[in-house]
């Protein structure tokens, strides 16, 4: 069954540009009808219609048209805000009235002033939402499988800019558009090159075999708070120090089949940070969309499942935490290549958290059951756009409201944390573990518009004084509830599937993310208010370094930064000679932990070292003499990370955080194991990914025959040969259940066969203690938060070929989240065990201990593995037990 690309039964849902309407345009541009302009529609730049069958718009094609437009109409305005990894231009188009687009200086300036709600009585706030416009963010392109959204983009800025409707010219009256037409140019660029080489082919609904992204893939879409990668860094300037949108439309597209959208409102439970108004907000915008697509007779809207407002760290649920609207929408049929569903076969109900939603009756969340039939990239398309006008009508409709009540929120969230506590949060500078992560949590909370200050002097607070240098996040701001949201612990409600059953899994399997306990750093509550003379900092610098004097023998790093294995990669590849002490020393009177690193004095080795403390914020102690604490040399470690052609995203952020610390690492995939191309490499890490992933990876039939296949059983055993002759492997989380199996470890997962309805732990911090005397602890604190998501502990078999480096609390094991049975099933287990395997060893990390680049605090454990492979005598390193060599007996 076929049909004309965009055509549309009548009624004729007014607001798409049909072909009909496509003809009464150009009608209008003929009789002057748009005051002269000829702007071209997208379908004549791009070459064929956008939406039409197995076509996709590249890169290229999208940026050539919004170049033409904002050439062509005086209506929009493109400007470049950033750049992609691979280095490909971030455009943000500003559409509105001529007359608007004049004064954007303007409308930038009440849009901020009544966001910080700062020096602005209820009056003058008043004054200013009547004179200001409704900012309203909608984005296109964030995951790059879902295609239809960035084709919908061009249709929607040729409809904002030449539609003369009393609707359009009504809003581009009371809205600043911010159309962000590609926020993951990379990925984008990924999907189109990989569906135009699989187009009418027995592999057309596929995805590529790889992130698409550099690093990230999907969860480019789970980078908001930390802000780490390049593309999220750029839009969060505009939301959140640029223009501070009151409404912003993040666009998806994976809506529950057979529904054809999800819009808000949101599922339960929601997050107590969140202020009323921005749900009632967000409920209000969901459901004048859903009114719109009722009008226009599209059936399949679905609200109220699945998605909640609970998580923090979304495109569309961090703007919560700043008093912003933040709008998902999730449609169908993510595809270019039509699909028909048969009407007898679709399925009856859908699973929504603890109930059951018919999909064939009408109910108050799903009034109007999707029936089945063609389903076409198309119709996703005129859905994106529906939902897109939806939210631009009703930011036009309720502008004063949106501009006020921002206000509103803001100047509430300032009394609150001047009043109700807790007052601020200090961040003392010196009394830290690592004072680089102290530094980055700082710039986080920044990135993420949160005000952070300096003292300027000594000040009291709390019954103590602080000294000058001391760092301080006043709760007093209109950002507070995301402030708070990343200082507090979480506590997720505890939810079934229903009376009496399983746990409820939290949307995404997230439940805590407390940013303190996963960077290690010491954030201190202040409850009472207090004063202080403080300077507002725009960005914190690292630590200030002490000037590095010449060291006759040489220079002594502490192991504790993370920032020291920066510096050891950086001097390396400068050709310096490095050295790791193997225990404890005595140093001017200080106790130094075993681990720190000694660059050899050379000719060179001063200015190289002194350079390198200056940009990382490193203290460096200058040695005239060898220190008294036995010495391995360390060579640049040889390093590989395991890349599957199933577009793993933890090996992705595994290469960035390596990346982003300086180590030198290649990628080895299944043909170069199962040809045994090993002999060059010192250590391998296989990132979290479960035993038949790696093993099988795609069946065959599922994927080209290129991409078919894991590691296999010939892959496994040269794997396990290279171990036996002096290899390192390092395996996260999964990746150790294939680690036992492949090498045959005497170790068993702990917690493998527990039910769920006993043991859960979804996306929670977990305590946990480390053995600093092990290599592969040296520089961890003894206790810290690990990342638990439904991961693993560890029962040693043969407590002669395994060392426990650290092991899960004994008690008070969650610091935030949510955790069923930890203290029954986890509680002193072992969380990180090394293995002896002939010359070589396998450490077995139970958690994720890179994920998403927010675990900073146990970053040093995969780092310590990387660089004590590269050991000059591996055996010295080896043959260190650390405190806790003996593990709990099995029947533990």
């Amino acid at each position: 069954m076929d049909r004309t690309v965009f055509q549309t039964p009548a009624p004729s849902r007014s607001g798409f540009p049909t072909l009909s309407l496509l003809l009464v345009t150009l009608l209008l541009v003929l009789a002057g009808g748009l005051e002269g302009q000829d702007v071209p529609h997208p379908d004549e730049v791009v070459g064929f219609e956008l939406g039409s069958d197995y076509n996709l718009a590249n890169l290229d094609q999208l940026y050539r048209y919004y170049e033409v437009l904002a050439e062509a109409s005086p209506r929009v305005q493109k400007e470049e805000i950033g750049r992609s990894v691979r280095g490909e231009p971030m455009y943000l188009l500003y559409i509105s009235s001529e007359e608007n687009l004049a004064r954007l200086d303007r409308w930038k300036e009440i849009s901020e002033r009544l966001a910080r709600a700062r020096d602005l009585n209820p009056e003058e706030a008043r004054a200013l939402a009547r004179e200001g416009k409704a900012i309203v963010w909608i984005d296109n392109g964030l995951h790059s499988a879902e295609v239809a959204h960035a084709q919908h983009g061009p249709i929607l800025a040729y409809h904002m800019a030449t539609d003369e409707s009393e609707e359009t010219r009504r809003i581009r009256d009371d809205v600043i558009l911010l159309l962000m037409p590609q926020m993951n140019p990379d990925g984008h660029s990924i999907v189109v090159d990989w569906y135009q080489g699989v187009a009418r082919t027995d592999h057309e609904f596929t995805a590529p075999p790889e992130v698409w992204h550099e690093y990230v893939g999907h969860d480019i879409n789970r980078d908001w708070f930390m802000l780490r990668q390049p593309e999220s860094q750029a839009v969060a300037r505009q939301l959140w120090a640029e223009w501070y949108p009151q409404i912003v439309f993040n666009h998806h597209q994976q809506s529950p089949f057979p529904t054809r959208i999800f819009i808000p409102p949101f599922a339960d439970p929601l997050n107590p940070h969140i202020h009323p108004l921005v749900v009632r907000g967000v409920n209000m915008v969901g459901e004048a969309m859903a009114k719109r697509f009722e009008e226009r007779e599209m059936p399949g809207v679905i609200s109220g499942v699945t998605f909640t407002m609970w998580w923090n760290g979304g495109m569309r649920t961090a703007p919560y935490f700043h008093n912003q609207v933040g709008i998902l929408s999730e449609v169908a049929h993510r595809y270019a290549s039509p699909q028909y569903h048969d009407p007898d076969s679709l399925p009856q109900s859908i699973r929504a958290g603890s109930r059951e939603v018919s999909m064939t009756e009408p109910s108050i969340f799903y009034a109007n059951p999707w029936e089945g039939g063609w389903a076409r990239l198309a119709d996703a398309v005129e859905y994106h756009f529906v939902a897109s006008m939806g939210a631009l009508d009703i930011g036009s409709r309720l502008r004063e409201d949106w501009l006020y009540n921002i206000y509103r929120m803001g100047s509430q969230q300032i009394r609150e944390g001047v009043e109700g506590g807790p007052f601020a949060y200090v961040i003392p500078a010196e009394e830290q573990w690592d004072r680089g992560e102290a530094v980055e949590m700082l710039n986080v909370l920044r990135r993420g518009g949160v005000k952070i200050h300096r003292a300027n002097e000594e000040f009291q607070a709390e019954g103590r004084n602080w000294p000058a240098g001391t760092y301080v996040a006043y709760a007093g701001q209109a950002f507070r509830p995301h402030l708070m949201d990343l200082m507090e612990p979480q506590e997720h409600p505890q939810r079934e599937l229903y009376p009496g059953g399983p746990p409820e899994p939290p949307y995404g399997g997230l439940a805590g993310w407390t940013l303190p306990f996963q960077m290690a750093v010491n954030v201190v509550r202040i409850d009472e208010p207090f004063e202080a003379a403080v300077t507002e900092v725009d960005s914190v610098p690292v630590p200030a370094a002490v000037s590095v004097a010449e060291g006759g023998f040489g220079y002594l790093i502490s192991s504790r930064r993370n920032a020291a294995r920066t510096a050891v990669n950086r001097l390396q590849a400068a050709g310096e000679v490095l050295h790791m002490t193997t225990e404890g020393m005595e140093l001017g009177g200080e106790r130094l932990e075993p681990g720190a690193f000694i660059v050899e004095a050379g000719d060179e080795t001063h200015p190289r070292v002194s350079a390198v403390a200056e940009e990382l914020g490193l203290r460096v102690v200058p040695l005239q003499e060898a220190p008294g604490s036995a010495l391995v040399e360390l060579r640049v470690p040889r390093l590989a990370t395991y890349m599957p052609w199933t577009g793993n995203m933890d090996e992705g952020w595994t290469r960035f955080v390596l990346h982003q610390h300086e180590f030198q690492s290649d990628t080895i995939r299944n043909a170069h194991l199962q040809a045994g191309e090993l002999d060059g490499l010192d250590v391998i890490v296989f990132a979290d990914q479960g035993t038949n992933s790696i093993m099988d990876g795609h069946q065959p039939g599922n994927m080209p025959d290129d991409y078919v296949g894991g590691v296999g059983p010939e892959g496994a055993a040269n794997l396990r040969a290279w171990v036996e002759a002096g290899g390192t492997l390092v395996a996260f989380d999964g990746a150790g259940d294939f680690a036992i199996q492949a090498l045959d470890l005497p170790v068993a997962n702990a917690t493998s066969e527990l039910d769920r309805a006993d043991f859960f732990i979804p996306g929670s911090l977990i305590r946990t203690q480390f053995d600093g005397s092990h290599p592969i602890a040296f520089g961890t604190p003894s206790e810290t938060a690990v990342f638990f998501q439904n991961s693993r502990a560890w029962e040693v078999l043969d407590p002669e070929q395994v060392d426990v480096v650290g092991r899960y609390a004994e008690s008070d094991l969650l610091m935030s989240g949510w955790e069923l049975g930890a203290q029954e099933h986890l509680a002193g287990l072992p969380a990180v065990v090394r293995v002896r395997v002939g010359s070589g060893e396998a450490v077995l990390i139970g958690f994720r201990p890179q994920f998403r680049a927010q675990p900073t605090g146990t970053y040093r454990l995969f780092f310590n593995a990387i660089h004590g492979a590269g050991a000059q005598d591996r055996s010295a390193l080896l043959g260190l037990r650390g405190a806790d060599g003996h593990p709990m007996p099995a029947s533990r």
